[in-house]
């Protein structure tokens, strides 16, 4: 009797761990709630390009505004620090600092860069119905893993995945995959800030660097 007492207690505990042990879809509705309070953030991000023959590697600093705001600043490699894009949500202005130089492109949705903005991948998936949701233990931290097909039929641009650690829902890392599945370009992310203070002259040509430069 106390062997069945004990065997029914162990059950109902495991019971209870396994209702409480969190699913892809709980982890998802909480980073979900927390993107949605999200307006601006700031961070550092790893991009590494992979081409057909060669692969190319930047460091730069993101700064993001719902909905299509966005700041990038190289930070590495030497030769194009300071290079500058920013988007003001209708036309980019981009400035090369090594040669002072700096032009407009009015339209700039075809833009690599824009892709890699977790503001806008999450933008997708919270209107995409077919969403893969998973957990990916990495260096003994869990992630939660979303991965949506990438519209447009383009062989390099096939599937899209995001990281997000479970423990405060911060990005962790973004890929892209090829057609035949082979990584076509991964972005680490790091010293996510969010809510930062940023107004929407902040991303006005003219106004722009001068708020870059204070960042």
């Amino acid at each position: 009797m106390k062997g069945f007492k004990l065997f029914f207690l162990v059950g109902i505990l495991f019971f209870i761990w396994s209702c409480s042990k969190p699913t892809e879809e709980n982890v998802f509705y909480e980073a979900q709630k927390y993107f949605n309070k999200i307006e601006t953030y700031r961070c550092i991000v790893d991009v590494t390009v992979k081409g057909n023959k060669d692969t190319e590697s930047y460091k730069a600093k993101h700064v993001f505004k719902k909905p299509n705001k966005y700041i990038i600043e190289i930070l590495e490699p030497l030769e194009n620090k300071g290079n500058i894009t920013l988007y003001d949500g209708k036309q980019a202005w981009l400035y090369n600092k090594q040669v002072d130089e700096s032009f407009i492109i009015k339209d700039l949705e075809q833009s690599l860069d824009k892709s890699l903005f977790v503001g806008y991948f999450l933008r997708s998936v919270m209107t995409n119905e077919n969403i893969v949701m998973y957990f990916e233990e990495i260096e003994d931290k869990k992630y939660l893993v979303l991965e949506v097909d990438i519209p447009g039929n383009n062989k390099h641009r096939s599937i899209e995945r995001l990281w997000i650690d479970s423990s405060n829902y911060h990005p962790y890392k973004l890929v892209i995959y090829k057609e035949n599945g082979e990584i076509f370009t991964e972005v680490d992310y790091s010293e996510f800030k969010a809510n930062i203070k940023i107004n929407d002259e902040d991303f006005n040509i003219k106004t722009g660097l001068d708020y870059i430069r204070k960042l």
